[in-house]
Formats: C-alpha cells, sequence, structure tokens
C-alpha cells in the first residue's frame, strides 16, 4: 500500500516549543516495542505532484537559516522512534523510512518493521528553528549530520540539505510497503547509464532514478548524495520510461 506524499511549511517558531521543555524523551516509548515489534508510522503525508525533471543529487549547500529545508540529522543509540516522537510535540514535520525485517524474538521468527536508515531521521524546518532545538536542554540524542564533502564560507562542513523534489521522490519510494527495497552503497550499483527514468506501471509507478543492477536484478535507484541510494525491487524494462 503505497502512502500519500507530505509536504508543510512550519512557522517560524514550532508550535508547542519552550525554551525550557519538560523532558519528553524520558517518558515517550522506547523504538522497540516489545509486544507488537513495531513502530510507530513515519509522518502521515499529503499529496504532492512531483515535476517530470528531477535533480537526483543532495544539495549539499548552506540552506538560508530562515527558509525551510528537508535536513538531516544523526540519532545516538538507535533512539529514531523516540526522537520522531519528541520533535512531533515540538512541532515539527519529521520523516523516517522504515521497512520490514525478520526479527528472531521469544524463539520466533516475526516480521516487523525497522528504520530503514539506521541513526538518521529527517526533518522539514528552518535552520534556525533547528537550531532552538538543539540548544534545548531536552535534546539528548540530536545533532547534526553534516556534508562532509563540501565547505561554507567559514571553512566549515554544513548541515547536510535534500532539495524538496528529490526528498519527494525518496519519500514516494520509501512510503511503499516492500520487503525488496534495499538501501545500498553507490558501489553496489551497476548503473547502465546516466539517464534518469521514471516507473511508469506496477507497485513503484512514479519513482524516479536511475537503472542499475543490485543483487543481480535490473531496479531504480534513487540516490542520496552523502548518505546512499535506496532501490526498488526488480523492474522489467517496460516498466520505465526515459524522461526527456
Amino acid at each position: 500500500m503505497r502512502r500519500s506524499l507530505y509536504v508543510e511549511r512550519v512557522a517560524k517558531v514550532p508550535r508547542f516549543f519552550h525554551p525550557h521543555p519538560k523532558n519528553y524523551m524520558d517518558t515517550l516509548t522506547n523504538v522497540d516495542n516489545r509486544r507488537s515489534g513495531n513502530l510507530t508510522p513515519s509522518a502521515r503525508l499529503i499529496s504532492c505532484t512531483i515535476p517530470s525533471e528531477t535533480n537526483n543529487v543532495a544539495s549539499v549547500e548552506n540552506a538560508p537559516i530562515d527558509l525551510a529545508a528537508w535536513y538531516v540529522l544523526r540519532v545516538s543509540y538507535s533512539r529514531e522512534q523516540k526522537v520522531y516522537d519528541w520533535l512531533r510535540n515540538q512541532g515539527f514535520e519529521v520523516y523516517i523510512p522504515l521497512h520490514y525485517e525478520e526479527v528472531l524474538s521469544d524463539g520466533k521468527r516475526k516480521r516487523v518493521k525497522v528504520p530503514l536508515l539506521h541513526n538518521l531521521i529527517f526533518i522539514y524546518s528552518t535552520r534556525t528553528d533547528i537550531d532552538l532545538v538543539m540548544k534545548s536542554s531536552s535534546n539528548k540524542y540530536i545533532s547534526y549530520y553534516y556534508a562532509h564533502f563540501k565547505m561554507d564560507t567559514f571553512g566549515k562542513n554544513p548541515p547536510l540539505t535534500i532539495p524538496k523534489r528529490q526528498m519527494d521522490n525518496f519519500i514516494r519510494l520509501t512510503s511503499i510497503e516492500s520487503e525488496h527495497i534495499l538501501f545500498v552503497s553507490p558501489q553496489e550499483c551497476h548503473f547502465k547509464n546516466g539517464d534518469l527514468v521514471e516507473v511508469t506501471n506496477g507497485l513503484f509507478e512514479g519513482v524516479k532514478g536511475r537503472v542499475a543492477r543490485v543483487n543481480r536484478q535490473r531496479r531504480v535507484v534513487v540516490e542520496l548524495d552523502g548518505i546512499g541510494c535506496v532501490t526498488t525491487a526488480f523492474i522489467p524494462k517496460a516498466f520505465v520510461k526515459k524522461i526527456i
């Protein structure tokens, strides 16, 4: 089942944000739900049209601090769910890509949802508002994920941001419930060429990326520069068209 896509701009100061908020981290449930083995779903999304021409390279420019953008945050100790809940309580829009894994629990194998990208979370907001949360006394687990291959005007690595079009495409792919979606390194992708294509049929219809062989199968790959690649399941050649 495919979830719809979400984009919403936040106010200058996130609702529910207080200079000294109570410590939500200590009261919220852990990422691992022992009874169900499931994570709380990622952010609810609303429809959004993805333009036909999509730039598949993540932006590593130092985004203007007063403009909302998709920032990548690093989460320590695999606390993705706690951080997700905490940021949602502060009024932020947050996204955690999830996928299914088989785990062994009480001697039985169970199919559960877990983060696709461990220790990473995506937040749509301004740099100013995120900085306020970073400095909050309640923040124990999050920090910026930096673009280590880019320098800003101060000679430092800026926080990594993902362009809206690319993030929409990434959410479209990772919101599809398929155990065949993979997170891989660029070295594991054997690209046929540099052409951008769109999936025109099947479960992954609408996903844009580049065709590559991964695990000996033809797949469409969505790249997040500085993070890695996410792939569809096997895609028949007849199910893709080149984007001109």
